[in-house]
Order: structure tokens, then sequence, then C-alpha cells
């Protein structure tokens, strides 16, 4: 049993260090994050596309560390399904991030609040907003983010198909 526990205990360790060696999120930066994601302006969904997607990426001063924003917008009346049970058919929304390894995530995604449906389903409507925040070890030459949203979106008649919509962020 005690070598488990060892066992454990290095793990952990190695864990913590590969996620809490990274430098804290300087304050500064996050209020940047939050000034650009408040300027940030989707388009306006069309009634036959109700949700419409953008990505911005955001850097620290010393492009060692990044944030990803996507924002959505949806047409009033229509929703996404920010969480769905095993037990319902909608499909619940997911984040699509594709990153170069040099990017690594310092924390999950902070997102917005969702509201109660129905048969314990939570949806999403309006405008949405998430963000994430990563460490940038090298940028490498053809540095490329894909950010975006896997998603459901329906109103009170019809559920549209599933869609997903992604944004190439590249470094400037």
């Amino acid at each position: 049993m005690k070598i488990i526990e060892k066992y454990a205990f290095v793990l952990f360790l190695l864990i913590m260090v590969k996620t809490y060696g990274q430098k804290p999120l300087d304050k500064s930066f996050v209020k940047k994050v939050e000034k650009t994601a408040i300027a940030f302006k989707v388009k306006e969904p069309l009634a036959s596309d109700p949700v419409s997607v953008d990505a911005k990426l955001v850097w620290n001063g010393n492009k060692t560390q990044a944030a990803v924003i996507v924002k959505a917008k949806l047409l009033d009346g229509w929703h996404i399904y920010a969480y769905v049970p095993n037990t319902q058919p909608y499909i619940q929304y997911k984040m699509v991030l594709e990153v170069p390894k040099s990017v690594i995530p310092l924390e999950d995604w902070i997102k917005p609040n969702s509201y109660p449906y129905e048969d314990n389903i939570f949806i999403y409507k309006g405008e949405l907003e998430f963000i994430r925040y990563f460490s940038v070890e090298n940028i490498e030459k053809d540095f490329v983010i894909k950010a975006g949203l896997f998603y459901q979106t329906c109103n009170i008649k019809q559920c549209l198909q599933p869609n997903t919509k992604t944004i190439e962020l590249k470094f400037k």
C-alpha cells in the first residue's frame, strides 16, 4: 500500500508542476483581455443562420501568454445547449480548439452563465463570451490557433442540424 501511495504522490506532484508551474496570469493582461472582449463585436446573425461566431487572439506584452476569446451571438428566440443530460436527444455545445504544442492551457474556459430550460437542460441565448488563457513557450513561424464552437441551435418550432464554426487566429 505504501508503494501505491508513494507513486500517487509523485504523480500528483508532476501534475501540479505541469499545471501550476506556469507563471500566474498578470492582472494587467487580464484587464487587457477583458477590455478587448468588451470592444470585440460579432456580426449580427441572420434568419438563415441564427448563430454568428468570431474569435480573437490577445497577447501579453512579452508574448509569453495569450488569451483566446470566442464570441457568439444568437438571433432572438434561438438557443444552443449548454448542458444536456444523457436522457435527452439534444446536442450539447463543445468548444473547438486546436493549438500548437508550445501553447499550454493555464486554466479551463471561462464560460457565460447558462439558463435553466426544461428536463434538467441548460441553454445559452443572446450574446456569449468564452475566454481561455495560455502560456506560450515559443512562437513558431506559422503560428496558428483554430478556435470556435460546435453546437445545435433550436427555437420553439425547430432544431437545425449541428454546426461547427471555427476561426483561424494567426500570430501578428
